[in-house]
């Protein structure tokens, strides 16, 4: 039986009614939620979809539930997870971009994110990984609905400053693990260095397995986001994985994700909690490309974009795009794989409509998370979503309507220049998922007519951040009138 079904629903409003104790209700428990997240991952880093290292973990934790071809991530770490957590864009949240070191940076306190809103609906809460949706004390995950956390408040690659020889503690802050629990100020633990890295995904995973044997069979459900640092640089691998490849490093970091990921699994199955548990997992973007890389990200410093073009900030496909998937036993179809359009601003409404808590939605300001309940229980066949806007930094690049996808700005790699077009190129991504056939110039204006929904669509949310203005990067922002 679904939590608060309609069955359910009735049986207690009876019992609350009349005065007569529920045997069900007393019996039923909101899931628990775990939701994986791992870094720069590329779509076809895994071997169900076109990975030549072996995923098998993470490949049969697919099969047992939905896989999404069409998972749709925004453009690096900072936005991505701001959307996970505010179902809202980023630039409406100021978390549009990574900040620099130094710049502005984190959620407004304002915002009710979604481990704010289970917490409220009386979830147990952490937090063990990456943050990076605020480096200042007061915007860290203990600040934002998280009873406990630990990790790192900012970018992965942080490991690598104390590294370069020109670092100078005096003018740049040395980077540090971070712990913190809800109610009090979080504090700096260890250095977070090379070292630290390389060891960092191991101890991620041995706090998760921790938190769930503790807590799987507790009286309160939980809500555990794990943020894994791989694949992003710098580049290192644990030390039990170094080498079990043959073929380089970026091969042998596969193993070592999909070795994390199995081990939380396995937790779950020991303590007999596969059953009452929703498990996602997806990556925050594509991988990144070097410099001087152009179209796809190659080698053991990128990944596999699979079929599609670009990487990491580019805005076509290999950016946009990760690995995605849900597993519920017994509410989500086991063996579905689909190529509807899903985004992950949809986490947000769609978890709280899952576990009966969509009553807690803000309705103060705008939510452009969809929920997505229905086609995830297999309630109906198609995605409530059938467009993607794409920003990178403060522009709108692309958007994806259907199969069409139209770009109004470019870049071919993660560091190359950006180009603005004449006329919006327009691709079809199911016939071309390369984007390599430019529709409206090479079919003599024919798509030109794919603008009227366009307009439409960024129309609509133009109107929408006149009525609420976007919030800027690090405002101590209180709310609208």
């Amino acid at each position: 039986m679904r939590p608060f079904s309609r069955q359910l629903f009735a049986i207690t409003f009876a019992a609350l009614l009349f005065g007569v104790a529920s045997p069900s209700f007393a019996q039923t428990k909101q899931p628990n939620i775990i939701y994986l997240l791992v870094d720069n991952w590329g779509w076809g880093d895994i071997s169900v979809q076109g990975s030549t290292v072996p995923t098998p973990i993470i490949d049969a934790f697919a099969a047992e539930g939905t896989r999404f071809l069409n998972f749709n991530i925004e453009n690096q770490c900072t936005p991505t997870r701001s959307a996970i957590h505010t179902g809202r864009l980023p630039i409406r949240s100021g978390t549009q971009k990574v900040a620099a070191p130094g710049e502005p940076d984190g959620l407004a306190p304002w915002e009710y994110t979604i481990a704010e809103l289970l917490s409220d609906a009386g979830y147990k809460t952490a937090l063990f990984g990456k943050w990076h949706i605020g480096s200042q004390i007061g915007r860290h995950p203990s600040d934002q609905g998280y009873d406990e956390w630990w990790g790192i408040n900012e970018g992965s690659n942080a490991a690598a400053y104390t590294s370069t020889p020109e670092f100078d503690p005096k003018v740049a802050a040395t980077p540090h693990f971070w712990e913190g629990k809800k109610g009090a100020p979080s504090y700096e633990t260890e250095l977070y260095d090379i070292p630290g890295k390389t060891t960092f995904d191991q101890k991620i995973t041995d706090r998760a397995v921790d938190y769930i044997q503790h807590n799987a069979n507790g009286d309160d459900p939980f809500y555990l986001y794990v943020g894994f640092t791989q694949f992003h640089p710098p580049w290192v691998v644990h030390p039990d994985f170094d080498g079990v490849s043959g073929a380089g490093y970026y091969s042998d970091i596969k193993y070592e994700v999909d070795h994390n990921i199995g081990r939380i699994l396995q937790t779950l199955e020991a303590v007999n909690a596969t059953d009452d548990t929703i498990v996602i997992l997806t990556g925050d973007n594509g991988p990144g490309t070097l410099p001087q890389g152009l179209g796809y990200a190659t080698g053991e410093v990128g990944g596999s974009t699979g079929p599609w073009r670009g990487a990491l900030s580019t805005g076509f496909e290999g950016g946009m795009r990760t690995p995605g998937m849900i597993r519920w036993p017994g509410q989500v179809q086991a063996g579905v794989v689909t190529n509807e359009i899903i985004s992950v601003l949809d986490i947000y409404p769609t978890l709280a409509t899952l576990v009966g808590e969509a009553g807690r939605i803000p309705t103060d300001r705008p939510i452009d998370g969809i929920d997505q309940s229905a086609f995830i229980l297999g309630e109906q066949e198609v995605s409530n979503r059938e467009h993607i806007v794409t920003f990178v930094g403060d522009d709108v690049f692309a958007v994806k309507w259907r199969d069409l996808k139209v770009h109004f700005f470019t870049a071919e790699a993660s560091f190359s220049e950006i180009k603005k077009h004449t006329f919006p190129q327009v691709y079809n991504i199911k016939e071309d998922p390369s984007e390599q056939f430019e529709l409206w110039g090479n079919e003599g204006f024919a798509h030109a007519w794919v603008m009227t929904p366009v307009t439409g669509i960024l129309t609509n949310l133009a109107k929408s951040m006149a009525a609420f203005p976007n919030i800027q990067p690090g405002q101590d922002f209180d709310g609208y009138d």
